[in-house]
């Protein structure tokens, strides 16, 4: 039980073996612990370094050599209790040190993408519950929706559709180019002026939307279920991607 706590309150093996032999005998050579231990001499004399130096025994001269001391068992406590407030302080710093990096500035060249993919069953939960945080990115860059649209979009996101447009930032455009004419397919403020669409005769066979706004990208299947919405948000990515579908959009001007 005594070797076992010791252990936990971190001696080794060897440490806990010297340190009960001293502390039996009160004061004892290393050669003699040697021969009632086992240990090697050179492995004693190690522990007993270590033991010194974590306040367990005491070291003094004597004509045969060196004599180990054994300290008051209530050194332990003392030691433990430096320990903690060596910790304790080393905490401190830590939590002090971290509000210091949280202030330094940050690279603008480089940033962690942020990626989530949202399932059939969540799909319109989500992009009802994202729109002002992809606004609010938007109006941080150029207020625009940048993309390719498949055209059955407008069919199976009608609501969200609808209620975008309702109540949209009026700054808030799209540039988007649509892989069909969208005649069939229609929606309540679908010719609304800042709603801009371009047919993409070569976007034929795309069957994602892929879009930009703000620092976010979004590739989002409506064309057969399961539908869903892949999002990644990375502004080093998204503004290049946003110059990609800028290209595109003023080719086809």
């Amino acid at each position: 039980m005594v070797k076992d706590t010791l252990k936990q309150i971190g001696l080794s093996d060897k440490e806990t073996e010297v340190y009960l032999c001293v502390l039996e005998h009160t004061t004892i050579t290393p050669t003699l612990i040697s021969k009632k231990t086992g240990i090697s001499r050179p492995t004693v004399y190690a522990a007993g370094k270590a033991l010194q130096n974590k306040g367990f025994i005491a070291e003094e001269p004597s004509s045969a050599g060196i004599r180990f001391i054994a300290l008051p068992p209530r050194v332990i406590v003392s030691d433990l209790e430096k320990r903690q407030d060596a910790l304790d302080m080393q905490f401190a710093l830590a939590g002090s040190l971290i509000e210091e990096l949280n202030l330094l500035p940050k690279s603008q060249g480089y940033s962690i993408p942020k990626v989530q993919f949202i399932d059939d069953v969540h799909f319109l939960e989500y992009a009802f519950k994202k729109s002002d945080e992809w606004d609010k990115s938007a109006l941080s860059r150029d207020a625009t929706w940048w993309g390719i649209q498949d055209s059955t979009l407008v069919e199976n996101m009608n609501d969200w559709l609808v209620w975008y447009w309702k109540r949209a930032d009026k700054k808030i455009r799209t540039k988007i180019v649509t892989n069909e004419q969208e005649e069939g397919y229609s929606f309540k403020g679908q010719e609304n002026p800042r709603r801009e669409m371009r047919y993409w005769r070569a976007g034929e066979h795309i069957r994602a939307t892929n879009l930009v706004i703000g620092d976010y990208i979004l590739i989002v299947n409506t064309y057969k279920r399961p539908y869903s919405i892949f999002e990644i948000y990375d502004a080093v990515t998204a503004e290049g991607l946003r110059q990609v579908f800028k290209g595109i959009w003023n080719d086809l001007g």
